[in-house]
This record gives structure tokens, C-alpha cells and sequence, in this order.
């Protein structure tokens, strides 16, 4: 599918609220395959393909086809048109779990943080796992690919870490870059440069650290918190 998706710059989304999403969206649909099961009780804004379940499970990516996928445009941005003057920005070091990203990302999209800049080695935001988990959030938010130091040069940029100010307890300014690392690997030194202010979550101790993810969540409801305050 990598190799597809370059090609053709297009790429699959599955399931009945992910493909209900992009239909409420702009994004450019280019077409709809599905079984009847799959269009059972929908109404759709144009005629879907119908294909069998066997020839529908031969094309999902998913454990458990669903019967219903849409082939989507790729959209690409450029770090110009991140806009920094967003109360926050999101930046990913190094995520390479399709699932974490795809829940960082719909994390970040209920909070209101739609820009994201992603490490070059970040898993890409358009893998079936990834758009899956967004559950539509990818709909909403704009994402760039390049280098953190670069594109983080001069920015008020907060960095997750173990031995970081506790993030519930400090009065952040505002606007802020958010960065969050792998769980295995953290924040790498070279992005590690570009940091203003460490940041971490406390906790008892009793565990070597976060689920990236869930780590994200934490830390970017406490800034969302302190937005609301300003």
C-alpha cells in the first residue's frame, strides 16, 4: 500500500465513521467500494461500487473488513503554512506506531491542536492503522514532514521528559510547540535542541514511563487547561 499510495498519491480509509468523516469533509473522494453489508442502513452522497465480501476482504487492511471504503486524495502542506501562532502546536520525534499516532492525533483534534510537525522517521499519518485510529480527526488537521530543528528554530517549544517541570504546575506562554518523543527512545538529542522548557508528568514511580499516546493526552489536556485560563 506505501508503494500505491506514492504512486497514485491517494490512500484508503475504512469503516463506516472514518468514511463518514471524509464525507462531511472536503477532502476529494475519488471513489467508494463496498459490500451490501458493508451500506446497510447508510445513505450515501453518491452510488458506491458494490463489490463481494470475498473481494472486499481482499483489498481491507483491516483484521475485520468492514465493507465500506473510501479512496481519498492525498493532501500534502508545506512548514510555511503550519500556522505558529496557534496556542499550540503539535511536534512528533520519531513516533513509529501506527496506532499511537493515529490516537495522538485524535487526541490532539478534540483539544483543538490541528497543526502538526512530524520528524522525517515518524510513521506516515496515512497508514490504515493510523487513519483508523483518527477516527476521522486526520479530516481536520494539517501535518508536516521535515526536519524539528529546522522547522522548530526560535519557536517557544516544550519538550516531554522524565526529569521535566511537573506540566499541571507551570504557567506556560503562550504560543507554545508542543514535542513528544517515542516511548522507546524519547526526545532525540537533535530534536532535544531545539526545547525551551522541559516538561513531564508525575507520577508514583512504579513504571519505567507512558504509553506515548496516553502521555500525550495527559500533558496536552493540562496545556488546554491553562489555555482556557488566559
Amino acid at each position: 500500500m506505501p508503494k500505491y499510495r506514492q504512486k497514485y498519491g491517494q490512500f484508503m480509509v475504512e469503516g463506516r465513521k472514518n468514511v463518514l468523516e471524509v464525507f462531511h469533509s472536503d477532502w476529494k473522494i475519488v471513489r467508494i467500494l463496498a459490500t451490501l453489508q458493508g451500506i446497510e442502513g447508510l445513505k450515501l452522497p453518491f452510488e458506491p461500487e458494490i463489490v463481494s465480501r470475498q473481494d472486499y476482504a481482499k483489498i481491507s487492511q483491516m483484521d475485520t473488513p468492514p465493507g465500506l471504503c473510501a479512496i481519498v486524495e492525498i493532501r500534502e502542506w508545506k512548514s510555511s503554512q503550519i500556522d505558529f501562532n496557534q496556542p499550540v502546536v503539535l511536534a512528533l520525534d520519531g513516533i513509529s506506531d501506527p496506532g499511537n499516532l493515529g490516537t495522538i492525533l485524535r487526541t490532539a483534534d478534540w483539544f483543538g491542536f490541528r497543526q502538526v510537525v512530524l520528524s522525517k522517521d515518524c510513521t506516515d499519518v496515512h497508514n490504515a492503522k493510523c487513519i483508523s485510529a483518527t477516527m476521522g480527526s486526520f479530516t481536520r488537521m494539517q501535518w508536516v514532514y521535515g526536519d524539528l530543528t529546522e522547522i522548530l528554530e526560535n519557536k517557544n517549544v516544550l519538550g516531554c521528559f522524565m526529569d521535566g517541570e511537573n506540566v499541571g504546575a507551570i504557567s506556560p506562554d503562550f504560543p507554545a510547540v508542543l514535542l513528544i518523543g517515542s516511548e522507546a527512545h524519547g526526545i532525540r538529542s537533535k530534536a532535544e535542541k531545539a526545547v525551551k522548557k522541559r516538561i513531564s508528568i508525575p507520577g508514583a514511580g512504579l513504571t519505567e514511563s507512558l504509553n506515548a499516546g496516553v502521555a500525550a493526552g495527559i500533558v496536552m489536556h493540562a496545556l488546554f487547561s491553562q489555555i482556557k485560563l488566559v
